[in-house]
């Protein structure tokens, strides 16, 4: 599929942006405002007969009337309604914006549903092309100023009509990973946030009326500092902590225990780390081998994404110390009783066997812990590289240092088992997008090539392809890649790394965090994957995710463009505010680095570098044609533009877009113009709620 008017549309934007032409070609396409519900205001609410079920109002943002919905009696998933009607245009595509209040916040609150004509819910409740009016996240979505968000009316359902009979409900938060009803759906217990104005327009982007008021942006403000030195001790003193009730756990190996793998990586770096209790110390070495037989369990291969990599993973850190390697040798060489390893039954490997996970035999079997281990690691290279590959970036750079790290391992412990270090360095490279990704590899050679032989997992422009452009799933690439070019030391991961920064840097906006202080901000508005807005307000070198402390990437490559964003954050004061939230977090491995690596960043001398649409940076227009997205920033002003918005199923039209002013931010799915190499397939959009 091409996207042709799309290319030259988001071109001639950027041409108009870089040009000075600032926001006239986004104005040429404001007005078409139809009609207007002022919620609050009783002769508003009459004249558009407003009747409503369980909702209050209330003088909300700079004193303007609104309403929230609130939880029904008995409480339900559920909560109240507002029913109204609007005039629509008998012909033209429709759309509906809703005005809300910035500062409220609160994945409580729930979201807010359009329905028309009675039962026509509008948009998916999670993760679609279209999606629900608005949802409330713990942060505000933009502090003391209005927010518009913007959704398309089906055409087939306001063809010929000069009105329609609109509703906003109320649904509780959800959370996408729950197995049953109660997990994924709960309850609404809390009001709603406000809802202010209603508005039907036929204009793809809506322009407030001029009469109406805006918030101002909050006056510039640094956090306060926080004591680093503190907050480090502290963690210094929980790694220790952690790790002396490891080394001094004497008890036999528990088979399958949670968390074994990670016990594995904090053991093989802590040993090699001068600080910690575990530096160079025997007892490391015994509580490593505990925490590999934990490891080592039948059903780890093939269910989880990593397999044997963790083992490998610690072999190869720990690898390198020949005061180490002897003793090593020593103990995993004597046989013994091993409750534990693995009897391989290879499965054959075709198109029918993917589903086909190797056997691993508990049965107690005589052997050293060298041979266990082997078998382990080979299996898991065996399985992953043949049946485990997985073709979403994020996914994939999981699956393929897995594959590499497991090889690693095998090559120190039983080298004429392992692939050639160039073979494992391959599947790191196509994780990577540095050569095409080519699928599972084939039992006769070469590879299944299920997507062809010229698909990236990375644009060349630099950003992941993962059903398109993603916010923190896309962000979570970062982390993986600094591992696989710190771990495997190849120069081309390196700078594969640090474009793959640079490039997503452009994908931020300056806003403030919760309290109103100075902070940047990811634009998950756009997120093809992730339905959460904001992500938290702090994104520097990499969004508030679980797998990054924003310290390694600077660290390791040292290039001005991260040691720039860090250094940003820094100077902003919040880094050691987010350290503070994360004090007792369950990631040992990412603290005790994180500790090492701020010492590493602190120390480099000051880059001139910073993030793009930082306020007083040069304007900037940043177009990914393969993943039909586009950035841009004009004086104080940004755009953000996904014009390929949640389509895998099929092509639709549906556009997303984020526009960043100082007195207001607007959010909108749109529908767009499209051309596409036609293949004769169609999909029909099914009767789903959800997804």
């Amino acid at each position: 599929m091409t996207l042709r008017i799309l290319i030259q549309v988001w071109r001639m934007a950027a041409l108009f942006f870089a040009a000075g032409l600032a926001m006239a070609p986004l104005r040429s396409l404001a007005g078409g405002v139809l009609d207007t519900l002022v919620l609050g205001d009783p002769a508003s609410e009459l004249t558009h007969r407003l009747s409503s079920e369980s909702s209050e109002t209330l003088a909300g943002g700079l004193g303007e009337p609104a309403r929230r919905l609130l939880p029904l009696s008995p409480v339900s998933h559920n909560g109240g309604f507002v029913r109204f009607h609007l005039k629509v245009d008998p012909v033209r595509q429709n759309y509906v914006t809703v005005k809300l209040w910035g500062s409220d916040r609160g994945m409580e609150r729930g979201r807010l549903l359009l329905i028309l004509d009675g039962n026509l819910q509008v948009g998916y409740r999670h993760e679609g092309d279209h999606d629900v009016l608005n949802q409330s996240d713990d942060d505000p979505l933009y502090l003391d100023r209005f927010v518009y968000q913007t959704v398309a009316l089906p055409l087939a359902h306001t063809q010929g009509k000069t009105e329609v009979d609109l509703k906003i409900a109320a649904l509780g938060r959800m959370w996408p990973y729950g197995q049953t009803f109660q997990q994924k759906q709960k309850s609404f217990t809390v009001a709603s946030r406000g809802i202010y104005r209603v508005y039907t327009h036929t204009a793809a982007r809506f322009e407030p009326p001029a009469d109406e008021r805006q918030g101002l942006a909050p006056a510039d403000k640094l956090r306060p500092p926080l004591s680093g030195d503190e907050i480090m001790a502290k963690m210094r003193g929980t790694v220790n902590s952690r790790l002396g009730r490891l080394l001094a756990d004497q008890n036999p190996a528990r088979p399958g225990a949670r968390g074994a793998d990670q016990r594995l990586l904090l053991l093989a770096e802590a040993y090699h780390t001068p600080w910690t209790v575990a530096y160079k110390n025997p007892a490391t070495i015994a509580a490593l081998l505990r925490a590999a037989d934990e490891f080592m369990v039948p059903g780890w291969i093939g269910p989880q994404w990593t397999g044997a990599g963790p083992l490998g993973e610690a072999i190869a850190r720990i690898g390198p110390d020949p005061l180490l390697e002897r003793a090593l040798e020593e103990l995993i060489d004597v046989p013994v009783e091993h409750p534990f390893v693995p009897v391989v039954h290879h499965p054959d490997i075709n198109s029918d066997a993917t589903h086909v996970v190797p056997k691993l035999s508990g049965e107690k079997t005589r052997m050293t812990r060298r041979e266990a281990w082997a078998r382990f690691l080979q299996a898991s290279v065996d399985w992953n590289r043949r049946t485990g590959r997985r073709p979403y970036t994020n996914q994939s750079m999981i699956v393929d240092f897995g594959i590499y790290t497991a090889n690693r391992g095998l090559a120190l412990i039983e080298p004429s088992r392992a692939l050639p270090e160039a073979q494992a360095l391959r599947y790191l490279h196509e994780a990577a997008g540095i050569i095409p990704w080519t699928g599972n590899d084939l039992p006769d050679g070469g590879s299944d090539k299920r997507y062809g032989a010229d698909y990236f997992l990375v644009s060349r422009k630099g950003i992941s392809r993962e059903l398109g452009w993603v916010g923190t799933y896309g962000e979570t690439i970062l982390k993986f890649t600094r591992d696989m070019a710190e771990l495997s030391g190849d120069p081309r991961l390196r700078e594969q790394l640090v474009k793959l920064q640079t490039q997503r840097l452009f994908f931020r906006y300056p806003s403030v965090d919760a309290d109103g202080y100075r902070s940047m901000r990811l634009t998950s508005e756009i997120d093809n994957r992730n339905a959460r807005f904001p992500k938290e307000s702090a994104a520097y070198i990499a969004s508030d995710i679980r797998e990054d402390w924003w310290m390694a990437i600077a660290a390791y490559s040292q290039d001005l463009v991260s040691v720039g964003a860090v250094q940003q954050m820094l100077a902003d004061n919040q880094y050691f505010p987010r350290l503070a939230r994360r004090i007792d977090d369950t990631d040992t491995t990412g603290m005790m680095r994180n500790i090492d690596e701020y010492e590493t960043v602190k120390l480099l001398p000051p880059s001139p570098a910073r993030i793009p649409a930082t306020r007083g940076q040069p304007d900037y227009a940043f177009a990914d044609e393969e993943n039909a997205v586009l950035a841009l920033k004009h004086g104080d002003r940004q755009l953000f533009v996904n014009f390929y918005f949640r389509q895998e199923r099929g092509v639709s039209g549906a556009t997303r877009i984020l526009e960043v002013e100082p007195a207001m931010l607007r959010i909108a799915t749109v529908l767009s113009d499209f051309e596409l190499d036609a293949t004769g397939e169609f999909w029909t959009r099914r009767d789903h709620v959800d997804f």
